[in-house]
């Protein structure tokens, strides 16, 4: 008798312990019935914060939708961070409001004090010019008055005049030139006073500077602020990340931790068993099935549901591992005969479970 080796055995062994698993029922009628189970997906459920378990809301088998509340960790060093944060937060809100009304102060003010500087250089500049106009005029009546003293004092000297109108001529010489010099006085004055409302117009000028400055802070502040508002916001996320919520539809299939439990990031506290998205896995012979196609309708029959009848489609075929292969004794004749992996999609429905068994109908045909 020929052995089979010895390395071909334990695969053998189990290839046939798989297919096994799928149990096959052929019928007369040239179908196969083949078992497998109804899977699905399954979660698990952690937390991104390290925490102790404050409270664990749900149990074994209950039913949860997107959101709901699963369980809340206990993190005082995180309340603290939050509680920190928001002081901080808030104080740079408030010095942002101050810097604001402080520039908004300063802008006032400079546009009061350059709206006074401004009129008062402008009095002070027609009176300067107004100063000009009169020593202007000052001038023409002193230089008048004076040719006109002159003339006269020689002909008083030569007799032509008596003595009194030379008197009013030199009186009234003498009153231009005092004139003039009151005129000269005061246009000197009307000088200064222009120098000075100049001096105020500049330093009003000035004052912008000080509004820039002030600008300059509250930007810094509005900075300040704005990192504060972004610890804050951090602080608060890790804070919501306390709550465990669900993040799909389904049921609780096991609690892993318990209520007062330490958990660290990524440690898992519950599995849920998505409540969609149904499939049925089975493995079949090539040689029978590999007719099947993808998109094929497949007939899937629930014995938990009343043996309910429900039409799936085929949506992955793949080789099963080469444990699965079978191969013949005779090396003349030998081949290779490879499972398949058939995955078959359900409709979702309420009442389906994952592990259900499901019972595959399919019509053979052979190679």
């Amino acid at each position: 008798m020929k052995k089979t080796p010895i390395l071909v055995l334990p695969i053998l062994v189990l290839g046939m312990a798989v297919l096994s698993a799928c149990h096959h029922t052929e019928r007369t009628d040239g179908q196969v019935v083949i078992d497998g189970t109804v899977e699905c997906d399954e979660i698990g459920v952690s937390s991104k914060i390290p925490g102790r378990i404050q409270e664990l809301r749900v149990e074994e088998g209950v039913t949860v939708n997107p959101g709901d509340l699963l369980a809340t960790l206990e993190s005082k060093e995180i309340d603290a961070k939050v509680a920190q944060s928001s002081a901080a937060y808030q104080s740079a809100v408030s010095r942002v409001s101050q810097a604001g009304t402080a520039v908004k102060l300063q802008k006032l003010t400079y546009t009061d004090q350059l709206a006074a500087a401004q009129a008062q250089y402008n009095a002070h500049k027609e009176e300067v010019h107004q100063a000009e106009e009169n020593l202007n005029q000052a001038k023409a009546g002193y230089n008048n008055q004076s040719e006109t003293f002159k003339r006269f004092k020689g002909l008083y000297e030569e007799g032509v005049i008596p003595k009194q109108t030379e008197d009013d001529v030199e009186y009234r010489y003498l009153a231009a030139k005092a004139m003039l010099g009151a005129a000269e006085s005061k246009v000197d004055q009307a000088r200064q006073g222009l120098k000075a409302a100049q001096a105020n117009l500049d330093q009003a000028q000035h004052a912008a500077l000080q509004i820039e400055l002030r600008q300059q802070d509250q930007t810094a502040v509005s900075q300040l602020a704005e990192a504060s508002h972004g610890q804050m916001s951090e602080a608060l996320a890790l804070q919501s990340e306390t709550q465990i919520v669900s993040p799909v539809r389904g049921y609780v299939a096991e609690k892993i931790a318990n209520t007062g439990e330490m958990v660290s990031p990524g440690f898992p506290l519950l599995t849920i068993v998505r409540a969609s998205d149904f499939k049925v896995k089975v493995y079949v012979d090539e040689s029978k099935f590999g007719y099947l196609v993808l998109g094929d309708p497949i007939q899937v029959t629930i014995p938990a549901l009343a043996n309910q009848t429900f039409q799936g489609k085929l949506i992955r075929i793949s080789q099963a591992a080469d444990f699965a292969t079978k191969r013949a004794t005779n090396e003349q004749g030998s081949y290779d005969v490879r499972g398949l992996q058939l995955v078959i999609k359900l409709a979702d429905d309420s009442r389906f479970r994952n592990g259900m068994t499901a019972r595959v109908t399919l019509h053979t045909r052979e190679k």
